[in-house]
């Protein structure tokens, strides 16, 4: 399994304030372990209400010292909370967090994300900075925060990060590809293939999918679909590079080998880029004549992203085109007039 990106999920539970107490048990019990698996089975039947009462109870029944179990639950609790739409309960859970720990880099990138999605820009910038302090070393860390300012608008301080993501010091394989990303995210293309070419000398999978990228930004897409089946080749499980080869195809009028691309990407175990390959489930289902495979992508798509008011326009389409006649309502998406 691919390790998870653990800067896409929000963490941590403002119920550590409670466990901060004496005593002597350091082993999660079997109640607490039974309501985490509880809690997690929520999470993935989307209620994300009965997940956070689960991650509570887990919490509440732990005796002791706080360990690493506990601060696992507080993670899975927090991410339920935000799902449930909770972000003040999310934001109080980072400050009790950082009270905990003040040097917790993860929490200050956590607490800067929210801040930054309530518009608090000032704030969350001065969370990252203290993230990268306490998390000096970690590419993704940099990568993570120039995709959040980027997202809102702060490209410019976005692509400081990445520029400070070159003071990591080393020539391993990962460093390497690391700073080919970097490159490449900075539009240095000559200077991310050459990086790349060395990570992958030196036996880096993930070379491919990011020398890929470049390629395809270059408009080579021949070099481009080859690195990709390379990287898949290898063995490695990747939705990005499933949507990749699918949008590939969908530029050459694929569309059927598109489709196949998209569904092998959704059926991963995670898939963190859900949403684009399901537009383009969507689009593929159209151009291949599949309108009743369309109508049904869309209605899920739509379920879980209610928000994308261009995919609404495409709803009603489809609606339209099942020929449901005017009047005849079945569950519509949020926000649909």
């Amino acid at each position: 399994m691919k390790k998870k990106n653990k800067y896409k999920t929000l963490l941590v539970s403002a119920a550590l304030l409670a466990l901060f107490g004496c005593g002597c048990g350091k082993q999660a019990s079997e109640e607490e372990l039974a309501y985490r698996t509880l809690g997690i089975e929520s999470m993935e039947a989307g209620d994300y209400e009965g997940a956070v009462a689960a991650f509570e109870a887990a919490l509440q029944g732990h005796i002791g010292w706080i360990t690493k179990t506990e601060i696992d639950i507080s993670y899975y609790k927090a991410a339920a909370q935000y799902a449930a739409g909770d972000k003040e309960g999310a934001l109080a859970t980072y400050d009790a967090l950082l009270d905990y720990d003040k040097e917790d880099g993860n929490a200050y990138y956590m607490r800067g994300c929210l801040l930054l999605g309530q518009g608090d820009s000032e704030a969350a910038l001065s969370d990252f900075s203290a993230a990268v302090n306490y998390n000096s070393e970690d590419y993704e860390l940099y990568v993570s925060i120039y995709e959040n300012l980027s997202a809102y608008g702060l490209a410019e301080q976005g692509e400081a990060y990445l520029n400070k993501a070159f003071g990591i010091k080393g020539n391993s394989a990962d460093n390497l590809a690391w700073r080919g990303k970097l490159y490449s995210m900075l539009g240095q293309y000559d200077n991310a293939k050459k990086e790349l070419s060395a990570a992958l000398e030196k036996g880096s999978a993930l070379a491919n999918l990011y020398l890929a990228k470049v390629y395809e930004a270059e408009g080579d897409m021949e070099r481009a679909q080859t690195l990709y089946q390379t990287y898949l080749e290898l063995g490695e499980e990747s939705p990005e590079a499933m949507n990749a080869l699918a949008e590939l195809e969908i530029q050459r009028g694929n569309y059927a080998q598109a489709l196949l691309y998209v569904n092998q990407g959704l059926s991963m175990k995670e898939v963190p880029n859900r949403k684009e390959l399901m537009q383009n489930q969507i689009l593929a289902c159209e151009y291949t004549g599949d309108f009743a495979g369309a109508w049904a992508a869309v209605q899920e798509y739509m379920a879980l992203y209610p928000e994308d008011s261009t995919m609404q326009r495409e709803y009603t389409f489809l609606k339209y085109r099942q020929g449901f006649p005017q009047g005849q309502e079945e569950i519509a998406p949020e926000g649909e007039p």
